[in-house]
């Protein structure tokens, strides 16, 4: 994108890493920044990294105190970045006001990701994804590690691109487990972890692969798909062979420390847009 209207940077951040990548995009390209760390989520070492009258902490919910801050700072881009897996819900005029309208939406996840985007737009916030600034952290369509697929694999991952882009269609999730051109599990709500572990317990899942990918609903700006060194353990932990993820839709937390634990283990990690050749 073009940064050219991007002055003061407004950070809303959740839990690991990539909040602190937005504070070094900030600072090497003289961008100002503020942030409102979610509480109950965002680390503590974040607060220590701003001035104090440059950072709040507040609940998910409390969206309207985020917009009076933002403004008071004069931010004109919004950037929303990590998990809000442990964050709390109070009730609140935000909450009534946004949730009420989630009664006839089909995917209320996807939804109310849509109706903060545009609160924020509605007070003139320009919101965009951390890959839109930070391009370099897209996954392109390659093999990034040092440990190949087989043959075996290729196939089965270019079976399951596909499967998982039908299983992304139903709105259900975005990763599914395959081996041997099979599906064996898809994802629920609890998310990828969770899918792995489950998978694992199958009989004869050793050397699966996990296929992730964009729904179609997915509110990329907010909601990209992230792999990160808690997957790459959990695949190793389950003597998976490795992670096929949308390439130029989804990106890499900690690119190198990543890649270096998957080499470590022996897990493969590919970019793909579906049709990789051996």
């Amino acid at each position: 994108m073009q940064e050219r209207g991007i002055s003061h940077i407004g950070l809303i951040a959740g839990d690991k890493n990539l909040p602190f990548l937005v504070l070094d995009y900030a600072k090497k390209n003289n961008k100002k920044i503020s942030a409102v760390g979610i509480e109950g989520c965002v680390s503590k070492k974040l607060s220590k990294l701003l001035p104090v009258e440059n950072y709040r902490e507040f609940h998910l919910s409390q969206l309207s105190k985020t917009i009076k801050f933002f403004k008071s700072q004069n931010v004109d881009t919004v950037v929303i970045v990590g998990g809000v897996n442990n964050s709390s819900i109070k009730i609140n005029f935000d909450v009534i006001r946004i949730f009420s309208k989630l009664l006839f939406m089909k995917n209320k996840y996807d939804s109310i990701l849509r109706l903060i985007i545009k609160e924020f737009e509605k007070h003139s916030f320009n919101v965009v994804g951390i890959h839109e600034i930070m391009p370099e952290l897209l996954i392109e369509n390659k093999i990034l590690t040092n440990i190949f697929p087989s043959s075996k694999d290729i196939d089965s991952a270019n079976f399951g691109f596909k499967k998982a882009l039908d299983f992304a269609n139903t709105d259900k999730g975005q990763s599914i487990i395959v081996k041997n051109k099979k599906v064996i599990a898809t994802e629920k709500f609890s998310g990828t972890d969770d899918l792995i572990r489950r998978a694992s317990k199958l009989k004869n899942s050793k050397g699966s692969i996990l296929v992730k990918v964009l729904k179609p609903t997915q509110e990329i700006r907010v909601d990209i798909p992230v792999l990160g060194v808690n997957t790459i353990k959990e695949l190793y932990s389950a003597g998976f062979s490795g992670v096929v993820i949308e390439a130029n839709k989804s990106i890499i937390e900690n690119r190198e420390e990543v890649i270096s634990l998957a080499n470590k283990l022996g897990i493969f990690i590919m970019g793909s847009d579906g049709n990789f050749s051996k």
